[in-house]
């Protein structure tokens, strides 16, 4: 039973890396497309003066994915190791971080995040929400164990690996002030914040142009506010819908929402009882709200508030329903992780975009004197990453597609092309009054026929009658 009680952490490690193993072959969508190409097609210099220009997050991602495909190749599984890993790393921090804390519990914390659907799912992102996970773990675990060399290289590391956990950084100073700690504490602290003052204030002119052609865009397309996420109610639920069941969704609303009340009774009584042992685990509350309500303040300005963003606090979140947890109820989390991470395995519709199936049926059934159209300037990244016929062309004018333009492009693309596969993706936020369509119909093409993939939606068949 001892040696069993030692090496536990290390089979919930295995047991972690397991779980995130599972379906990891899953196609690319777009956002980690977009990263790949990056990574296969642009030099280290070139993501940080060109690449970056057009990104809306810091660089140590691309560089560190850049580095890791060089070696280890350009598969899908290749492409979200390092999520992976990261991941895995993540709940090894978790179980230290609560040994510190001093939680007896540490072993339910550590199986919790280890099934956590939501935990799984963005371990197995090619993204870089596991890997400011890892980091901002590892800033508290160095913070409780005062390593400050350490605590000030993991705050500025996880400061260019994402943006969103740059709220975390108020926690530290908080948790000084209301625990009245020394002023030789402080000098310590503000030491350690040095380098990353250092370090952004070298990033600030590409942070500029970031959030003024980021600024740019919700202007230019009012139907992408919704999608990034606003400071609203419906968001601030999402975040604990998707803490609670992982990213599952279902067609029935009423079925969807019936589960989630079911499931997040075990879930708030957990954070409950955490509340009742509130002194020992301030600085873990500190680590999940503070972030959150920054995050939620900041997005009535700029809209961010999105719960994939905050992958960060949730091993907070963890920690905090390991902190005061009955058995009875532990269980019950198992049960709904389990019961989630079963349905996403298992479910293809609570996957990732399917373009790898799109483009191969696509490719596969195009003829002679057809092509492939877009709404959007260019072809989709996750096309381009599959595609291995040049048939496939940006139909809009711009991200925002104006009439005459598109209506224009779209004829010349079509001239002397007989039918056209086109993709409705993201159709109702770059070409919403379907400019594409209305060429289409003005020079003699006819929709025959329409074909659904999963996450990629509708590809219309039009053909010149």
């Amino acid at each position: 039973m001892e040696k069993l009680r030692n090496n536990f952490p290390f089979l919930v490690i295995i047991l972690s890396l397991v779980l995130r193993l599972v379906v990891i072959n899953q196609s690319l969508w777009l956002d980690e497309a977009i990263g790949a190409i990056a990574a296969r097609d642009f030099s280290y210099s070139k993501i940080l003066r060109e690449f970056m220009l057009s990104d809306n997050h810091p660089p140590l991602y691309y560089l560190f994915l850049k580095a890791w495909v060089s070696l280890f190749g350009f598969s899908e599984v290749s492409l979200r190791m390092p999520s992976v890993l990261f991941g895995v790393g993540t709940i090894y921090l978790v179980y230290k971080i609560s040994k510190s804390l001093k939680i007896g519990n540490w072993k339910l914390v550590i199986i919790m995040l280890a099934t956590s659907p939501l935990h799984v799912y963005y371990s197995q992102e090619a993204r870089m929400y596991s890997m400011a996970a890892f980091f901002a773990a590892s800033t508290v675990y160095f913070f409780v164990r005062q390593k400050w060399i350490f605590f000030s290289l993991a705050i500025l590391v996880l400061a260019f690996t994402d943006y969103m956990p740059w709220f975390m950084f108020p926690v530290f100073p908080i948790y000084g002030f209301v625990k009245h700690k020394s002023k030789a504490w402080f000098g310590s602290l503000m030491i350690s914040f040095v380098p990353l003052f250092v370090g952004l204030l070298f990033w600030v002119p590409i942070f500029i142009i970031q959030y003024w052609k980021g600024d740019w865009l919700l202007s230019t397309l009012p139907a992408w506010r919704d999608l990034v996420g606003g400071a609203n109610l419906k968001q601030l639920v999402l975040v604990w819908t998707k803490f609670v069941l992982g990213r599952l969704s279902f067609l029935n609303r009423l079925i969807y929402y019936s589960v989630v009340g079911l499931a997040s009774i075990p879930f708030a009584v957990a954070l409950k009882d955490a509340w009742k042992v509130r002194k020992k685990v301030f600085l873990t509350w500190l680590w999940l709200l503070v972030p959150l309500v920054l995050g939620f303040l900041f997005s009535v300005a700029t809209p961010a508030f999105s719960y994939f963003r905050y992958v960060y606090v949730l091993p907070a979140f963890y920690i905090l329903l390991g902190a005061n947890l009955k058995k009875s109820i532990m269980f019950l989390v198992l049960f709904i992780n389990l019961v989630g991470l079963s349905i996403y395995y298992l479910n293809p519709r609570q996957q990732r975009e399917n373009w790898r199936g799109a483009v191969s049926f696509v490719e596969t059934r195009i003829r002679e004197g057809e092509i492939v159209l877009f709404h959007n300037p260019e072809p989709f990244a996750p096309y381009r990453w599959y595609a291995k016929k040049p048939i496939a062309f940006g139909a809009t004018n711009s991200i925002s597609a104006s009439r005459e333009e598109t209506l224009c492009k779209t004829k010349g693309l079509i001239s002397g092309h007989d039918a056209v596969y086109l993709f409705e993706y993201l159709k109702a936020v770059e070409d919403p009054q379907n400019f594409i369509g209305s060429a289409l119909n003005k020079d003699g093409f006819e929709k025959v026929a329409k074909f659904d993939f999963l996450g990629v939606g509708f590809v219309e068949y039009w053909k010149r009658i």
